[in-house]
């Protein structure tokens, strides 16, 4: 009787753990997904932040991935024009997610990224100090890929998570 109780706990976790893998590769768009090179959404009404995966050596979005190469993750910030002046102080940290949603070891600690006022950003992109270039290994796994990037405002106690991702061609199938 315990045995039998036993193989059914291991068949239900083993059900669960494949269960949520298949919801992280469906809701981060890892694996057959297509890929979104660039997410921008809203901290509160005045401030936005955008991530972009770009190709280091030509600035521009780095949607497939066919061999390895240098990837930087941009990530800015933009004040709505109109918006009242405040202090700013961001914080960012960042970790990568492969097409089968497993996460590296490889993150980017909690750091204060960007100190200033929001009026530096008046309807413009301004640069945060992420610092995040990477390059894709043949041994990550091939398809859609995150870098998950956290940014927090420690002023008004708020922030974001967004997952821009890459199709990685040249990694294992």
């Amino acid at each position: 009787m315990n045995n039998e109780i036993v193989k059914v706990a291991t068949v239900v976790l083993a059900m669960a753990g494949a269960a949520r893998a298949e919801t992280e590769v469906d809701a981060y768009g890892l694996g057959d997904h297509d890929p979104v090179p660039e997410q921008w959404t809203k901290i509160d009404d005045d401030l936005s932040i955008r991530v972009q995966i770009l190709r280091d050596a030509t600035g521009e979005l780095a949607a497939v991935v066919n061999s390895p190469e240098v990837l930087r993750v941009e990530v800015t910030f933009y004040a709505r024009t109109g918006a009242a002046d405040r202090a700013v102080n961001l914080t960012c940290m960042a970790y990568f997610m492969d097409a089968g949603a497993g996460s590296s070891g490889d993150t980017v600690k909690t750091k204060t990224c960007y100190k200033g006022r929001l009026s530096d950003a008046t309807g413009k992109f301004v640069p945060i100090d992420l610092g995040l270039r990477f390059r894709p290994i043949v041994s990550d796994p091939a398809g859609t890929s995150a870098v998950i990037v956290r940014v927090e405002d420690l002023v008004i106690n708020d922030g974001v998570t967004l997952w821009p991702t890459y199709d990685w061609q040249g990694g294992t199938r």
